[in-house]
């Protein structure tokens, strides 16, 4: 029973460690993808000043 217990809490801690790696990658390759677009909007905006 402590056995079936303890496989069962770290399989949760993995689990648990799993979501969160995915989580702040996900959050990584937004921040990568927004900062790019306002990069894109920069030079949209210094191209229309200099028209």
């Amino acid at each position: 029973m402590k056995t079936f217990f303890l496989i069962i809490v770290i399989a949760m801690l993995a689990a648990a460690f799993v979501v969160t790696y995915l989580v702040n990658k996900e959050q990584r390759s937004m921040n990568r993808l927004s900062s790019t677009f306002i990069k894109l909007i920069q030079k949209f905006d210094s191209w229309q000043m200099m028209r």
